[in-house]
């Protein structure tokens, strides 16, 4: 190792230069990271003649790699502190370089991931007479206290005001008297709605100490706090961001949901079928309520989680489980339940959020949504039999209430033969169900909504003119398939024959195992999914 001392005309200052050769060994050194194992440097840049820290002197790392020069630079922060991590692959000789007007210092540190970090690394820089090193001159300033890194949105029955204290120290991180106060201002760097910053500057103590109290508004979010300090050579020191979070508040009436996954589950094809219900929960402002409100939830059919906490969001979910005792008619309800404040039941908007019929106890926050338990796949259709011309009506629901079946059920009709086509309905995806209270005398079977589109259908087996195919038009087989969570069915329909026609037997069998097929009253027939064991 060898060093210089060098003295630029017309100058003060010492120049240091501690020389050491880089080299590269191995498969190399990603400063950036993202490659080997990670070595730390980090230490100190002090004034050579009083060992006091620099502030914001400049440390670069240097490299040479394939013919390439690579370099990465970081600052030292109010103690004369610098860090950075390198990933290291093998032994690397790098050049660290310290500087700071016009003084710099280099060294060369072999790294390897086997010899870890160096933490006590020391570059000492001659800046005799430099400002950053008098003694009670502002160089930084720090975070010293925070009452709370949490408030409330005003009026939530919360704390929703918060002390911050900031300190402006010297070189030393010693803080500044009387003799050096200067004015600390106060902006918000991230404001979240209308968030308040009281007072907006303050002269600094005998203890270097300002201090602002932030108030919140009406809108949750994050806060972002900066201290700012002009000193009178004109230089600006600014502290790190300090950041809070504001809450909403209480839950409010008008501002929760309740919300299954599906309206309808096959939750009487089988024990243990689950369906996630989630809970929206907003204060008087809309804001999601404050993180970790419990709200309770109940049934009359199957067994649900009894209580959930929300998140950061102001959601929480449950699971529902098919199980005892099951609903009548299929149509069950979930009720969830939370308690508020008569003050955070207040209507902000009355326009976009009506005052909700009375509840009684208006600390208590509810609502209920039915849920449909459907049962095993049932197809019926008229006629049936395969026959050319006709139109068929189709009838696609469970066995146990004729109810619809759940969503994403597929249904699918082919007709084949010579020159012949099935249209209409004949492929179709169900959405979820819709349960109606229109006489608001509480859920049942009958507010079920069914019929075309849902659970009847109709199609015809007509000649298609389109095929270019010698013969007359003539049909063969018709086959009707229903792809569904409650049970796959299949069945396909036969020209008529004279037993048929007599009664004595059936145009029609289930290509699905275990499924029955059977005449029914009306006409037509009747096809039923297996049970499920």
């Amino acid at each position: 190792m060898s060093s210089s001392v060098s003295h630029p005309p017309g100058r003060t200052l010492s120049l240091i230069v501690i020389s050491i050769v880089v080299a590269l060994s191995g498969v190399g050194c990603d400063l950036a990271g993202g490659g080997g194992g990670g070595v730390t440097l980090s230490g100190r840049v002090v004034n050579a003649a009083s060992n006091s820290p620099i502030v914001d002197a400049v440390v670069t790392f240097r490299l040479t790699r394939n013919g390439e020069s690579e370099e990465l630079t970081t600052v030292t922060d109010s103690t004369g502190r610098f860090s950075k991590t390198l990933d290291v692959d093998g032994t690397v000789e790098v050049t660290i370089t310290a500087s700071k007007g016009g003084a710099q210092v280099q060294q060369t540190e072999r790294l390897s991931p086997d010899v870890g970090d160096m933490n006590d690394l020391v570059f000492k820089l001659n800046v005799a007479g430099g400002e950053e090193s008098e003694p009670g001159r502002p160089t930084d300033i720090l975070l010293q206290s925070q009452s709370t890194n949490v408030i409330r949105v005003q009026e939530s029955g919360g704390t929703s005001t918060a002390r911050i204290t900031f300190q402006v120290v010297d070189s030393t991180g010693t803080a500044i008297g009387l003799d050096q106060a200067v004015d600390v201002s106060f902006r918000f760097g991230q404001q979240p709605g209308d968030a308040k910053l009281t007072p907006e500057t303050v002269t600094t103590n005998g203890q270097g100490q300002a201090t602002v109290n932030v108030s919140s508004g009406t809108t949750s979010g994050v806060v972002q706090v900066v201290a700012t300090v002009e000193r009178p050579d004109g230089k600006t020191l600014q502290s790190k961001p300090v950041s809070l979070t504001i809450h909403g508040g209480l839950p409010n009436k008008c501002h929760f949901s309740l919300g299954p996954e599906q309206f309808n589950f096959p939750g009487l094809v089988e024990f243990g079928v689950t369906n996630p219900i989630r809970v929206f929960v907003g204060d008087k402002y809309g804001n999601p309520v404050v993180p970790g409100t419990s709200v309770y939830f109940s049934t009359n059919a199957g067994i649900i989680g009894g209580s959930a906490q929300t998140d950061a969001q102001g959601q929480g979910s449950v699971t529902l489980t098919s199980a005892r005792p099951l609903p009548s008619g299929g149509v069950g309800t979930v009720r969830a339940e939370t308690v508020g404040r008569e003050d955070a039941n207040t209507i902000v908007d009355p326009g976009n959020c009506p005052d909700p019929a009375g509840t009684g106890n208006e600390n208590t926050i509810f609502d209920t949504i039915p849920i449909v338990f459907s049962g095993r796949t049932q197809i019926t259709t008229s006629p049936g039999s395969a026959q050319l011309g006709q139109t068929y009506s189709l009838t696609v629901q469970d066995v146990e209430n004729e109810n619809p079946l759940s969503p994403g059920t597929t249904i699918r009709v082919e007709a084949e033969g010579t020159k012949v086509k099935a249209v209409g309905n004949t492929e179709v995806t169900l959405d979820d169900t819709q349960v109606i209270d229109e006489n608001e005398n509480g859920f049942g079977p009958e507010d079920v909504v069914k019929g075309e589109g849902i659970t009847d259908f109709t199609f015809r087996v007509v000649e298609d003119r389109q095929v270019d195919e010698e013969g007359s038009p003539k049909v063969e087989t018709v086959t009707i398939s229903v792809t569904s969570p409650n049970g796959d069915l299949e069945v396909v329909l036969t020209p008529s024959s004279s037993n048929a026609r007599s009664g004595k037997s059936l145009n029609a069998f289930a290509n699905t195992k275990g499924a029955t097929v059977r005449r029914a009253s009306a006409g037509g027939i009747v096809v039923r999914a297996p049970r499920r064991r």
